[in-house]
């Protein structure tokens, strides 16, 4: 399954993401590179932590593009 992940520079200079169809699951590094390579990870938890308790488990359903815009 392939999941979308936003990521968000933070002011203190760490990086965020979050999973929009897995609420809840928020992503933290210091790095762009160190979010995406602990993102599987913490996917798996997520999803194994919805099946120990009984729900069902969210499909992938939502997708990131970048469009560009002239500068004004």
């Amino acid at each position: 399954m392939i999941y979308t992940i936003i990521l968000e520079d933070g002011p203190d200079g760490g990086w965020g993401g979050l999973v929009p169809d897995l609420p809840g699951l928020l992503l933290l590094g210091d790095s762009r590179e160190e979010i995406i390579a602990e993102a599987p990870g913490a996917i798996l938890d997520y999803l194994d932590s919805m099946r120990d308790s009984g729900k069902p488990v969210p499909q992938p359903g939502r997708y990131a593009v970048q469009v560009e815009v002239p500068a004004a």
